[in-house]
């Protein structure tokens, strides 16, 4: 089977930190022990109960034993992590901090973001505690090996000696014109056609005029839009305009300027996606190896029975 060419950027932040939401640092009494710092009853429940309902989206019935073992083996390591972390320096300064939290804040609405808060049982100030501490550990995570680390000639062999080719995707360069009703839309596209008018200079019209949103999206793949509109993308020839189209809210009319079929992709094409895969895998052997190591000196009382 061909490989496919997937976007692999480093996790955001703010994936980490809205995970922080189903986590507390409550008082209850400790699953575990690291060092003589305690992982709460709490923290483990709700990180136990998230791993329950994601194997129920699988339609996987776990074996709880094993799960609760494991639960408490990534606390554990997330512990032993952080403690490295703070024993090597990593901080997060309060303004960057405070950027994190409002992000959060922006991407789930403010009201969201406090039911939420009072649904877990988490005041503004542990949650504020346990970003910080997502954030010390990806700072931690990504010391361990820095992009430098993977030179060009690694990638070239990585290229080079994969058992499958690496697939650049069909993709479309386009332009969209948004429009907030239908009725408006058609109209638009009448006068175009009654008046000859080009689609670009029509865009550039509406977009002065503030009737439109225009946008140029350069190369994209059509599978990033709604179904509706992906088929309408692939179904369009270049130089040709189509719509509207009916989005999630607004109504679009789309022009397909040039189009890329699927194809092995050459070095230059694929060598970002290459370089933040091998730049993971040195990460997590790091971190693995890492984590080992303490286990071996750390002191760990486990107490879930």
């Amino acid at each position: 089977m061909l490989k496919e060419i997937k976007m692999k950027n480093k996790i955001p932040v703010i994936v980490f930190i809205t995970a922080c939401l189903f986590y507390t640092i409550g008082c209850s009494r400790p699953v575990a022990t690291v060092n003589g710092k305690k992982i709460d009853r709490a923290t483990f429940d709700l990180h136990l109960k998230e791993k329950i309902e994601g194997h129920k989206e699988q339609n996987v019935t776990p074996d709880m034993k094993k799960l609760k073992d494991a639960v408490v083996q990534e606390l554990i390591a997330e512990r032993l992590i952080i403690d490295e972390a703070e024993a090597k320096g990593i901080k997060v300064p309060e303004d960057e901090l405070n950027r994190e939290i409002e992000a959060v804040k922006k991407n789930m609405g403010e009201d969201a973001f406090n039911k939420t808060l009072k649904e877990k049982g988490i005041t503004p100030e542990k949650f504020r505690s346990r970003t910080r501490e997502k954030m010390i550990m990806q700072r931690f995570v990504e010391s361990l090996a820095t992009e430098a680390s993977v030179s060009e000639e690694t990638m070239r062999e990585y290229y080079k000696n994969s058992p499958t080719p690496f697939i650049k995707q069909a993709r479309v360069l386009m332009k969209m014109i948004e429009i907030s009703s239908e009725e408006s839309a058609r109209a638009v596209v009448n006068e175009m056609k009654s008046k000859k008018t080009d689609f670009d200079e029509m865009a550039k019209k509406l977009a002065d005029e503030k009737k439109a949103i225009v946008s140029e999206y350069g190369w994209v793949n059509p599978a990033f839009f709604s179904p509706a509109i992906a088929q309408a993308v692939k179904n369009l020839t270049v130089g040709q305009y189509g719509g509207p189209y009916k989005g999630q809210k607004n109504y679009f009319l789309i022009k397909i300027k040039d189009r890329e079929k699927e194809g092995i992709a050459k070095f230059e094409e694929v060598k970002d996606n290459i370089k933040s895969t091998l730049l993971e895998q040195k990460r997590q052997a790091a971190i693995s190896h890492l984590l080992a190591e303490k286990r071996k000196t750390a002191k760990i009382e486990i107490k879930t029975n």
